[in-house]
């Protein structure tokens, strides 16, 4: 049996961007597939940055702008198409599988709208973006769905999502896989003049579904009543910085960097005091178990998915409440609160990382099981 291992969404489409979670995902699972399987073929995007492991595989790969995947599939007579992210593409293969992350697009469509705004100057365009979202529905349909698939979600959260607002799929082929976590040796060195356990972390910044212009308001309005609390505020993946500074009253005590690479990343978690995850929206969510790893204690938004993998080991807030976002770093300066919550995260990564490993190989079980 043969199987065509879609690479394309593993591969950033921004310059300077050679990292995203649906990436990281499709990797953790295509070299986790390798070691069960060489009947694995690849497709890529020859204009795009890949990951030159994957190149180095050993794997035959085809590049879709020569040949396409229907061709691929035909010539080298595939039975199974797997996609790790989103379908793009209406193929004629026996089994076709994709991994539905989450429904972001769909779960936001209204609620996000007030958060789209802060990062625009004029209110219409947040406005436009709602109701784009609404006529966009049937696109994000054709990515999402295809005629007797089979699908891997990676929580309870999203599966229960997927058949909301597709309930014809309820009786569809849906396991439910928590994302996998490469363990990496992180060797990246801190931003200049910055102190390990000397800073709150924020991550992903340049996505306004993840919220973090609220969490820099609650910092700043924290530092302004509290001129005894020291800390700084470190912010990764920043690409408008204006954005961020426009109104701050304490702009010094904050730290924005832009696109940072993999070990730089984990090192910022690793030496964070605390990090702060103000996500409107999870299928998953990889941040906040990424600084459990090291014990470092999480405060995140209550909502999607995020409850179900962090448990008992984050402290939560309303991720539209400035006023709450701030209790809770109020909170996480309590040193024992600090303290409790430093040894939940080390037991939850336990936890979750075995559960990640059996869901793996659960995984790689079912895209290469014969049709």
């Amino acid at each position: 049996m043969k199987i065509l291992f879609d690479l394309t969404e593993m591969q950033p489409r921004s310059d300077g961007i050679k990292f995203h979670g649906g990436g990281y995902y499709g990797e953790v699972l295509f070299f986790a597939m390798l070691g069960k399987t060489r009947n694995v073929i690849g497709i890529y995007n020859g204009k795009f940055h890949i990951n030159p492991r994957i190149l180095e595989s050993g794997i035959k790969i085809y590049d879709i702008n020569e040949l396409s995947p229907q061709a691929v599939i035909d010539k080298e007579g595939i039975d199974t198409f797997y996609t790790p992210l989103r379908n793009k593409w209406k193929l004629k293969v026996n089994r076709h599988i994709i991994t539905w992350h989450g429904i972001r697009m769909l779960e936001l469509a209204d609620s996000g709208i007030s958060t789209y705004n802060y990062y625009h100057k004029f209110k219409l365009k947040g406005f436009i973006k709602s109701i784009f979202n609404k006529m966009n529905r049937k696109t994000y349909d054709k990515e999402a769905y295809v005629e007797n698939a089979e699908y891997i979600t990676v929580s309870e959260h999203s599966k229960a999502s997927i058949m909301s607002f597709y309930p014809h799929l309820a009786k569809s082929r849906i396991i439910v896989c928590y994302s996998p976590f490469m363990e990496e040796s992180e060797s990246g060195n801190l931003p200049q003049g910055i102190e390990p356990k000397s800073y709150f972390l924020l991550t992903s910044a340049a996505r306004w579904e993840k919220n973090n212009l609220r969490a820099v308001w609650a910092f700043d309005e924290l530092f302004s009543q509290r001129k005894d609390i020291d800390f700084k505020v470190v912010v990764a993946g920043v690409v408008n910085k204006k954005l961020f500074e426009r109104n701050l009253k304490n702009k010094n005590r904050f730290i924005f960097v832009g696109y940072i690479g993999r070990a730089e990343l984990l090192s910022l978690h690793k030496n964070a005091y605390a990090f702060l995850y103000p996500s409107l929206n999870e299928g998953f969510g990889y941040p906040p178990f990424e600084s459990m790893r090291y014990g470092v204690p999480v405060a995140a938004s209550g909502t999607s998915s995020i409850p179900e993998v962090c448990q008992n080991a984050a402290i939560y807030f309303d991720p539209y409440n400035v006023s709450e976002i701030k209790n809770r770093i109020i909170q996480l300066l309590d040193k024992t609160i600090y303290n409790e919550y430093s040894a939940r995260a080390t037991e939850r990564y336990k936890v979750v990382s075995e559960k990640q490993k059996r869901d793996l190989e659960r995984a790689v079980d079912f895209i290469i099981a014969p049709p």
